[in-house]
C-alpha cells in the first residue's frame, strides 16, 4: 500500500521515519490523550463520591493529568524513533520551566487553596479578615477566595495572598465579647456610673450572664475617667447588640445624672 507514492513501511526523507511510524503516533497520541482524560474524570469522582474536598481533589487529578500527558507524549515519539527515556526527560525539563516561569503564581495558589481546605481557617458564611480586607466568606475555591463586604463590594483574592496574611476570623467562636468605651466626669460618682452601666447589661436580653459583664475604670483623660463596658453576646448578636448598648447607655447616664463629657479647652486672656 502506498501513500503519495510512498510505502507504509518506507522511510519518508528528510524526517527519517515511515508513515506507518506517522499514523502509530498519532494513534497513540490521540488515544492516549482519550484515556487521561477519562481516568482523570472517573479519580476525580470516585474522590468526590468519598466526600473528599473539591480543592484537593481538584489539585490532585490536575497534577495526575500532567503526568499521564507527559507519560503518552513519550510513548507516542518512540513510534517515530526517538528514546521515551530521552523523550521524557526532556519533557520533564520543558514542563519544569513552563510550570516554574508561567505557571509559578497559580501553583502557588491552588497550593495555598490545599492548604487552606485542610487547615480550615474559615468556610463559607463567615466574616473574616484577611490581606487587609474584611468580609464574608462567598466561596474559597482552587486558587481564588471571594467574600463581600459590609457595604457589598465583592472582592476576589488569590489564595497564596489569603495563605501569607494574618487571618482574622470573626464569626468562628460562637460568642464574642463587645468593647464599648465610655466615660463620665471628674465630678461624677464613679460607683454610681459601673452600677448604672451594669444594670444596663444585665437588662438586655441578648447579654449573656456567663461570662459574665464587666464595667471597669479604664483611663484617666484630660477631660474625663475613661470606662470599659464589656458584655459577652452569641456571635449573631454582636453587631445589632452593639448598636442598641450604646444608645442605651447614653439615655442611663442622663437619667442618672452623670456627665459624659466632651473635649473642651479653656482659653485665658491677659490684658
Amino acid at each position: 500500500m502506498e501513500i503519495a507514492g510512498y510505502g507504509l513501511q518506507e522511510e519518508l526523507p528528510y524526517i527519517g521515519f515511515s508513515l506507518w511510524n506517522l499514523m502509530l503516533f498519532i494513534i497513540t497520541l490521540v488515544i492516549g490523550i482519550i484515556l487521561v482524560k477519562v481516568v482523570s474524570r472517573t479519580i476525580k469522582n470516585a474522590m468526590l463520591r468519598n466526600n473528599i474536598r473539591e480543592i484537593p481533589t481538584e489539585f490532585t487529578t490536575r497534577i495526575l493529568r500532567i503526568v499521564l500527558y507527559v507519560f503518552v507524549i513519550g510513548v507516542s515519539l518512540s513510534f517515530l524513533g526517538f528514546q521515551v527515556g530521552a523523550a521524557l526527560v526532556s519533557l520533564s525539563v520543558v514542563l519544569g520551566f513552563v510550570l516554574g516561569f508561567a505557571l509559578g503564581d497559580t501553583l502557588s495558589n491552588i497550593a495555598a487553596g490545599v492548604m487552606i481546605a485542610i487547615t480550615k481557617p474559615f468556610r463559607s458564611g463567615h466574616y473574616v479578615e484577611v490581606n487587609g480586607e474584611e468580609g464574608v466568606i462567598k466561596t474559597v475555591g482552587i486558587s481564588l477566595t471571594e467574600l463581600d463586604t459590609k457595604d457589598n463590594k465583592h472582592i476576589v483574592i488569590p489564595n497564596k495572598l489569603v495563605w501569607d496574611s494574618n487571618i482574622i476570623n470573626y464569626t468562628h467562636n460562637k460568642i464574642r465579647r463587645i468593647d464599648i468605651d465610655t466615660g463620665v466626669g471628674y465630678d461624677d460618682d464613679l460607683d454610681l456610673a459601673i452600677k448604672t452601666s451594669l444594670d444596663i447589661l444585665k437588662a438586655h436580653p441578648k447579654v449573656l450572664d456567663d461570662p459574665e459583664p464587666q464595667v471597669k475604670v479604664k483611663s484617666m483623660d484630660d477631660s474625663l475617667v475613661g470606662l470599659t463596658v464589656r458584655p459577652w453576646v452569641k456571635t449573631e448578636d454582636y453587631w445589632n447588640t452593639f448598636f442598641e448598648l450604646q444608645k442605651q447607655l447614653k439615655e442611663g447616664y442622663d437619667e442618672a445624672g452623670l456627665n459624659i463629657p466632651y473635649p473642651q479647652m479653656d482659653v485665658h486672656l491677659d490684658k
